[in-house]
């Protein structure tokens, strides 16, 4: 008997699914794809199976129009949200790529800035150039330079001077007062 009771279930779960499966597909499709309507529904047909045990009675057409009509929303928010994540993170990597591009950017231009200063520091007169670079390259105190080089504190502070007005005046001269101060202060 209770065979019979299974099989009878079973033939009239078929019959309900049959019966519904083509408009419920027709309406899905209004608003998700094809394998997506056919996904869905077959979702609510399965969750009916679990849900109704042998001897239930089978839900009404509103309700499965309903469980689709849910489903398909859930569906499509999912997509939202993912197509919205899939774009945050393509800008996203756009700013990164400019940052990266930005910032490569000014080590370039900092290099050649940096370049042109020392294009200028190699035209100082020879014992200016020197010294200049003792103290600004090397970082060497005015009295150890003095000392290295056997010549007064009073000369190094001189030529110090001379080698940053010299660089100054060139530097404004060619539009580039920004590095002076940039550089030497």
């Amino acid at each position: 008997m209770k065979d019979k009771n299974i099989e009878n279930s079973l033939l009239s779960f078929r019959n309900y699914y049959e019966a519904n499966v083509p408009p419920l597909i027709l309406f899905a499709r209004r608003f998700v794809s094809e394998e997506m309507a056919e996904d869905i529904i077959q979702d609510v047909f399965l969750d009916i199976w679990d849900y109704v045990g042998i001897n239930e009675k089978l839900p009404s057409r509103s309700y499965l129009f309903i469980a689709v009509r849910n489903k398909c929303l859930n569906s499509l928010i999912r997509e939202r949200v993912k197509k919205n994540y899939i774009q945050s993170t393509e800008l996203d990597n756009r700013i990164l790529g400019l940052d990266y591009y930005d910032s490569f950017e000014k080590q370039i231009i900092d290099r050649e800035d940096m370049q042109y200063v020392y294009d200028e520091i190699e035209k100082l007169p020879e014992k200016c150039k020197l010294i200049f670079k003792m103290a600004y390259f090397e970082e060497k105190k005015n009295a150890e330079i003095a000392e290295n080089l056997n010549i007064s504190i009073r000369t190094v502070e001189h030529q110090l001077y001379l080698g940053l007005r010299t660089l100054r005046s060139q530097l404004i001269a060619d539009g580039k007062k920004n590095l002076f101060f940039l550089f030497f202060f």
